[in-house]
């Protein structure tokens, strides 16, 4: 062999390296999508069983970040929804934030968005019947987060709200 082939295998080996490691970085990144961290509370104090109750999930996301509205302008993005699964509670109500526009080069019109910091306020009824001091309120929010350039899958993020009865 001589050094010219030497040479071009040491270069096509080092182009090759650095194709699979950049290819690797790019996965790297798309698979670590932005989470939100979700806080929630029970607003007001102890609730009869069988009253309504006003909860409140407080979503945080990374600072960049915003996720589409709950009814987005362009049917073809993915809604920010709030699902109930709270077994014999009853779903009076959920109230989204106030959009914010985020306009785009080239888009017709803007995005409708929440920014990366939110409330969003649930009214839920309890069960007339209660067994113990607490109900358990379980919900899943289902989101996709996006910075100014790109969109990350759809993520899926789990809450609960510990609300306090009291009997009578």
């Amino acid at each position: 062999m001589d050094r010219r082939q030497v040479v071009r295998g040491l270069s096509a080996g080092i182009l090759l390296l650095t194709a699979m490691t950049a290819g690797e970085v790019a996965a790297g990144a798309q698979s670590r999508r932005p989470t939100a961290e979700i806080a929630t509370r029970v607003d007001g104090k102890a609730v009869r069983a069988g009253g309504v109750v006003r909860l409140v999930a407080h979503v945080r996301l990374p600072e960049g970040i915003h996720v589409q509205a709950n009814k987005p302008r362009d049917p073809d993005l993915i809604p920010t929804v709030l699902s109930v699964e709270a077994e014999g509670v009853t779903l009076v109500g959920v109230t989204y934030p106030k959009v914010e526009d985020l306009t785009q080069p080239g888009a017709k019109q803007p995005l409708a968005v929440y920014p990366n910091e939110f409330d969003i306020l649930v009214q839920v009824k309890l069960p007339a019947k209660v067994t113990g001091a607490t109900v358990s309120v379980p919900a899943i929010l289902r989101y996709q987060a996006c910075n100014d350039s790109v969109c990350f899958p759809p993520s899926k993020a789990a809450l609960s709200w510990s609300v306090p009865v009291t009997k009578g």
